[in-house]
């Protein structure tokens, strides 16, 4: 080693000192960068202390610690604030004089380098996107022939409404490769890239292939599209020009480029860490951290799994941060993979990541010696996290035991806040006795995603312990805004003295799961009902006893119907024939009344009561201390203590009061507590009315369906349901003289199938009540026997609107038949339709092809038809012959 260098190996030779040696790494020194100090230590006696000044150290890439590197202590100097970034300051901006400013990227023309995030002035800029705000929906699913060789056509494509794909059509050759289109995918999202369009049909080819089939998820499924130069529109957008090698930037009111520190990630990782023991970071920053979608995009299944740490350990033990920061990057902050015990973050705080905060463990269940064992994350801030991938988490842990979570505040996500466990079903699972304790989880999900809660666990979890935390502001977009939440599979879980409020549904959840302990906790203000479970299983699924809930009465107390909560009759020998225990806990709707059911429209509290649950329990005023202002303190008149309630300091939850810096780390955390825009902003964002205003199937591709939220099942006997060029209607279009129609849907029918009635085409629009308007053209063949209806959700046969053609005879109606009209095989005729839900009543115009018309404006169907959620086109031939649908029109009017 140079003399220079081991000047700066300070021998601590006092009595009772900690390091064998300091050294002393600042700009302005001998020892001047990260690596520098690294080749240092390694040359030094153990163990060593790195002393780091006051300063910024730029990484280019990331630190990679070994065995070598044991018994290393990264320590900032008393005082200073060092930060080591992986990222690369832009200068030199220039007014463009568009609205619009640039600077010269050098390494980007070249292709040396490129980001997808950029930080003005510390705060993450919008990568330009459209629409600015909200989402687009996908139209369509995409015909199974529009790009040939295309196998799984729903895992690769979908259908754009015209004006999006006009967007997505218009956009540069040299600028489709870094387009980034994300796609929701209720708990999840795909990160797609564009393979090839079709402009004929608005179909849109992705790279690879999405994890979760379009619109097998969602109905309306949600999608933007960032990263392309016309969506530069809004202020505080950016884009990268890579042909021309700048950056253009479309500033806020009154922001001076040239008075900001503009920072663009280069280095994806600080530090990589494999094999070594007894590490310690204290008191670093790391910022600034790159993250690159994949060409073929990112395809997530849950909780952001796909991306890995900017910080990653490995078959390590003994790392340790403290009062360390994390922050404005790409990745997940910290992840320990397998091989990792006896590990910690303390006192750290993680902010503006693009994933989330820490990963305990990788997807793929270790080996027994490799499992992740007592690691804890402790008195840790992690807010504002999914900045590029949605679905992560402020905590995620895997395939581990004896960890725990505690002190911290966790918000502002858009997925779930901790989530423990990593096995689907009663299958053994080797996650056990991990412990999430006073962690403050709030403002997640901001109705993006679904299927979320504050805490989720999945898998069997013996030892598993959630107490003392406070959760509230949970917001899913379709279903699924939970507070607790144990899902598929999750047992021995014990969940005690939790605050959980303001939840877009239940404030507990089960999907399934046995023998968890559900006590002692307030649950309040749950918008769709208070408790949940989504299966009534043959076992114990869950003890809920000496619990506090309040809720507005507009929502039930229980979620689901009968089903959901009745006994367990069909059971096994040693099953019980309740599968839920209740006891012992109070009740209290904010208008005071006992409710005439406990779900929607099932069990009063006295049939409920007969049926053994809630022994011990009350209905009654808890008496907190101000209800409105959500401060759940009791009053000393309660009658909780009636219940065997236990009260527990709600203050305790989140950062510690007594930490190294006193009440300024709460402040800290306070700062992520206030969001004025959430009652606006996380509510659901709004489909579009269902409707189909013409569907004449002209660019719908062969083999496609064309009609939105449409499905039918095949058996395999040769029936179909696609659309063909075989016949088309020729009756005329209003408005559209001399237009030829070419393509149709068709229904083929087929012989041997196990039910007459089948193939069926089922449409389930969105719709509850009002005036539907319908109308298509119909043309069958000989034997192509058809009916239509529309049905309400419950699924009731000819309760509404009902058309049958059979034997060459058009009738309406099914218990009150009445005939229409003598209709040949091989006529088109056009049925026009109206009803309004619960009426009674409705009607059906016809045409002929020789323009002649018959009306019929008071047919009868039940009064009981009060919902019209469910349509569709039924084939009851028996024999290889097909009926077809053309110009197709379905709208729905409000009462």
């Amino acid at each position: 080693m140079p003399k220079s260098l081991l000047s700066l190996l300070v021998l601590s030779l006092a009595a009772g000192g900690l390091f064998a040696a300091d050294i002393e790494l600042s700009p302005s020194g001998p020892i001047s960068t990260p690596q520098a100090a690294l080749d240092a230590a390694r040359n030094a006696e153990k163990p060593v202390r790195i002393v780091v000044q006051e300063g910024v150290y730029f990484l280019s890439a990331p630190l990679e610690l070994g065995p070598e590197d044991s018994q290393v202590t990264w320590e900032a100097a008393p005082g200073a604030n060092p930060v080591f970034s992986g990222g690369r300051a832009i200068t030199g901006w220039k007014d463009a004089g568009d609205g619009l400013w640039r600077a010269e990227v050098p390494g980007v023309k070249d292709g040396n380098w490129r980001f997808v995030q950029l930080w003005i002035g510390g705060r993450r800029a919008t990568c330009a996107r459209t629409p600015n705000r909200g989402f687009f929906h996908i139209a369509d699913s995409c015909a199974p022939n529009v790009f040939p060789g295309v196998a799984k056509t729903e895992h690769r494509a979908f259908a754009a409404a015209p004006e999006e794909f006009a967007i997505l059509e218009a956009i540069p050759e040299n600028q489709r490769d870094d387009l980034l289109i994300t796609v929701s995918h209720a708990w999840s999202v795909g990160q797609c890239r564009v393979e090839a369009l079709d402009a004929a049909t608005g179909s849109v080819l992705i790279r690879g292939g999405s994890r979760y089939g379009f619109l097998t998820r969602e109905t309306n499924q949600r999608y933007w599209l960032e990263n392309y130069r016309a969506a530069l529109d809004a202020p505080g957008e950016w884009f990268l020009d890579r042909a021309a090698g700048e950056v253009l930037y479309r500033p806020l009111p009154g922001e001076d480029l040239n008075a900001l520190e503009i920072v663009a990630p280069v280095a994806e990782q600080f530090a990589v860490i494999k094999g070594a023991e007894n590490l310690v970071f204290r008191g670093i920053t790391f910022r600034h951290g790159q993250y690159l979608y994949p060409q073929n995009g990112l395809q997530d299944g849950q909780a952001a799994v796909a991306v890995g740490g900017a910080i990653e350990i490995e078959n390590s033990r003994g790392i340790r941060f403290e009062n360390c920061e994390i922050g404005h990057i790409g990745r997940h902050a910290v992840y320990f993979k397998n091989g990792c015990s006896d590990s910690a973050l303390v006192h750290c705080r993680l902010h503006d990541l693009g994933g989330g905060g820490v990963r305990i463990g990788e997807t793929g269940r270790p080996e027994r010696e490799r499992l992740c064992r007592r690691i804890v994350v402790d008195d840790c801030i992690i807010q504002h996290g999914g900045r590029l991938h949605p679905s992560a988490c402020g905590v995620t842990l895997t395939h581990a035991e004896d960890c725990a979570v505690t002190h911290c505040d966790i918000g502002d996500l858009y997925y779930t806040g901790v989530s423990f466990g990593w096995n689907w079903g009663y299958g053994e699972s080797v996650s056990r006795r991990n412990r999430l304790e006073n962690c403050h989880i709030h403002h997640l999900g901001w109705a993006y995603l679904s299927d979320m809660g504050g805490f989720y666990n999945l898998g069997n979890a013996p030892g598993t312990v959630i107490r003392g935390n406070h959760v509230h502001h949970v917001a899913s977009y379709r279903y699924g805004g939970w507070g607790l939440y144990t899902d598929e599979g999750s047992g021995d879980v014990l969940m005690e003295n939790n605050l959980v409020h303001d939840t877009s549904e239940a404030g507990f959840h089960q999907h399934y799961g046995y023998a968890n302990r559900i006590r002692n906790n307030i649950f309040a203000f749950g918008e769709e009902a208070q408790v949940q479970r989504s299966q009534n299983e043959g076992r114990l699924n869950f003890v809920y006893e000496n619990n506090i809930v309040v809720w507005d009465p507009e929502s039930p107390l229980l979620d689901g119907g009968e089903g959901n909560w009745k006994f367990h009759e069909t059971r096994e020998r040693g099953e019980p024939k309740d599968s839920v225990i209740f006891r012992r806990n109070l009740y209290w709707p904010t208008d005071g009344k006992v409710p005439e059911y406990l779900t929607e429209k099932d069990f009063t509290w006295e049939e409920w009561r007969k049926m053994g649950r809630d022994a011990g329990s009350l209905f009654a005023d808890p008496l907190f201390e101000n209800l409105d202002a959500r401060d759940f303190r009791l009053k000393p008149e309660s009658p909780a203590a009636k219940i065997g309630f236990q009260s527990w300091d709600l203050e305790s939850a989140g950062v510690r009061r007594d930490g190294p810096d006193g009440n300024a780390w709460r402040q800290l955390a306070a700062s992520g507590h206030d969001y004025p825009t959430w009652e606006a902003e996380a509510k659901p964002w709004p489909a579009p009315p269902y409707q189909i205003e013409l569907q004449t199937f002209e660019r719908v591709g062969l083999g496609g369906l064309g009609i939105r939220g449409g499905k039918w099942t095949s058996h395999g006997k040769g029936e179909t349901i696609g659309v063909t060029e075989e016949v088309s209607s020729p009756l005329p279009l209003a408005g559209q003289p001399g237009t030829v129609s070419k393509r149709s849907l068709e229904v083929r029918d087929a012989p041997g199938l196990e039910r007459s009635y089948e193939p069926v085409l089922d449409v389930n629009p969105p719709w509850e009540t009002g005036r539907i308007t319908g109308r298509f053209d119909i043309m069958a063949r000989e034997g192509a026997d058809w009916f239509f209806e529309i049905r309400g959700k419950g699924g009731e046969f000819a309760a509404g609107p009902y058309l049958r053609w059979q034997n060459g005879k058009l009738g309406a109606n099914n218990a009150y038949s009445t005939a229409l009209a003598d209709l040949p095989p091989g006529e088109w005729i056009r049925v026009e339709i109206a009803a309004t839900t619960a009426s009674g009543k409705w009607s059906v115009n016809l045409t002929r092809e020789d323009g002649s018309t018959l009306e019929f404006p008071d047919l009868t169907c039940k009064p009981t038809w009060d919902n019209a959620g469910y349509l569709l086109w039924s084939a009851i031939g028996t024999t290889e012959t097909s009926f077809f649908i053309d110009n197709l029109t379905l709208v729905r009017e409000e009462e």
